[in-house]
């Protein structure tokens, strides 16, 4: 079985560059598909209803800091559960809505959101 190419589009705004992924890769595979390594390596990274943290965790490997938000707060258990399991030290997850999102003086070099609207 072969693996499912995603297709994507970059597009500049005067907000910053947006990745819209215009066909979904193979579960497990996002991370890649928006660039992988190259795009987040030291970055700090927002993922926006992180849910249980798949995409955090995944881009983790390669970020220097990753926040997971989400109004879920049975998801965020299980992310802070897995965060603690595995002992990571660069992400942090926190209970918020995006539509009141209140991130302070934060910056972040990404945001991810992913089936977030």
């Amino acid at each position: 079985m072969s693996a499912t190419k995603a297709v994507f589009q970059e597009e500049d705004t005067p907000q910053g560059r947006f990745v819209i992924v215009t066909r979904h890769p193979r579960s497990g595979r996002e991370i890649e598909a928006f660039g992988g390594a190259r795009r987040f390596r030291g970055k700090s990274v927002i993922d926006i209803g992180t849910g249980v943290g798949r995409l955090a965790f995944d881009v983790a490997r390669y970020a220097r800091r990753v926040l997971g938000v989400d109004p879920h707060e049975d998801a965020l258990a299980l992310a802070w559960e897995r965060c603690h399991r595995e002992r990571r030290t660069n992400v942090e997850f926190r209970f918020a809505d995006a539509r009141t999102l209140e991130i302070g003086r934060a910056r972040f070099d990404r945001a991810i959101l992913s089936w977030s609207l």
